[in-house]
């Protein structure tokens, strides 16, 4: 049984609270075998109930990693199941073979599992007895990322040391994988496979596209993100994930230099 071992963290903030509904109802729909506790993590207190999910404010004059380090306190178990708020559930999830996963990070001492196969170039060898479970290049950019996934909690709370905002705190996940000397895997099953809602504050056009199809789902209001936005995003990752590395630099340089944002590049260069 999965209660006894996982903790299930859905990272928010006060901003966000308008999709928990939606998200909260996909994942009870998709996930109905789920026996763990949940946690949405946001940062100020909220009139937000549910029967089924707590809420942990960690407080809104905190840096992002510092609110994840202090929803660890309520984690008892050694593993956490990761995702975020605008990460939609749209397929049946297979409960057993959830639990043969984190059986796998039990028995083989893995501290993170990734659900989704990107960035692929942080794709190494596949796992010796297993069909789409391969180990993760730890020194790729992204290897170790937010989408979600397993993470054993001393992993966790080992990259949560230092204050961090969102954004750099991903960018920084790889080094502390390395650093730490995880044992990462990721896994090509679509063992979750979600639907990414909102970029920038505002609605992607597929998750539009989603919820015309499936009324009801999502009711708020929020902006519809530009179709301009969504091709220069679309972009952006294709290059990530195809141009050679020797020209990746030179393109990130000019990508910023004409406007662009990337925090890689900050990282890189503070």
């Amino acid at each position: 049984m999965l209660k006894d071992t996982i903790t299930c963290l859905i990272f928010s903030c006060d901003k966000f609270s308008d999709l928990w509904d939606a998200n909260l109802k996909l994942f009870r729909e998709n996930w109905p075998e789920r026996d763990f506790e949940t946690f949405i993590v946001t940062d100020k207190p909220t009139e937000y109930t549910f029967s089924d999910v707590q809420i942990i404010a960690a407080g809104s004059d905190l840096e992002w990693s510092d609110r994840l380090k202090y929803a660890l306190q309520y984690v008892k178990t050694d593993y956490v199941f990761v995702t975020l708020d605008d990460y939609f559930l749209i397929e049946k999830v297979d409960n057993n073979r959830m639990e043969h996963l984190v059986d796998l990070m039990v028995s083989g001492r893995y501290d993170y599992i990734r659900l989704f196969k990107k960035p692929t170039n942080a794709t190494g060898e596949k796992l010796d007895g297993e069909t789409k479970l391969y180990h993760i290049i730890n020194e790729a950019n992204y290897s170790v990322n937010l989408y979600s996934g397993f993470w054993s909690k001393k992993f966790f709370e080992f990259c949560v040391r230092e204050p961090r905002t969102a954004w750099m705190f991903e960018v920084t996940l790889h080094e502390s994988a390395v650093e730490y000397g995880a044992n990462c895997l990721v896994s090509y099953e679509e063992n979750y496979k979600i639907l990414d809602v909102v970029r920038k504050g505002k609605i992607l056009h597929k998750a539009v596209r989603y919820f015309k199809k499936h009324p009801g789902i999502y009711e708020g209001n929020r902006e519809i993100q530009s179709l301009l936005y969504e091709i220069k995003l679309w972009c952006k990752t294709f290059v990530q994930e195809h141009i050679p590395k020797c020209l990746f630099n030179t393109f990130r340089s000019l990508y910023v230099k004409f406007g662009g944002q990337s925090f890689t590049y900050q990282r890189d260069n503070e």
